[in-house]
């Protein structure tokens, strides 16, 4: 399974979360005015793109989330 890595970035209204560029036909972002809010955020909206996918028939590619914080935007 490959891994892609997404980046929480602290934001005006608290923190949002985008992934990496990666080969996958799919993207997904989150925010949250918490880490925590941010990360259960893009969870779900993982989980929606899956199922979307499930509901139009197209093969979705599963990926292992590595969620990194971006210190230098929260100084």
């Amino acid at each position: 399974m490959k891994k892609v890595k997404v980046f929480i970035e602290k934001s005006e209204y608290g923190y949002s979360a985008y992934m990496d560029d990666s080969p996958l036909d799919y993207g997904c972002i989150g925010e949250g005015k918490t880490v925590e809010e941010t990360i259960a955020d893009f969870q779900s909206a993982y989980d929606e793109m899956r199922e979307h996918y499930k509901e139009k028939g197209k093969e979705f590619e599963e990926v292992e989330l590595e969620f990194l914080l971006d210190t230098e935007s929260i100084q």
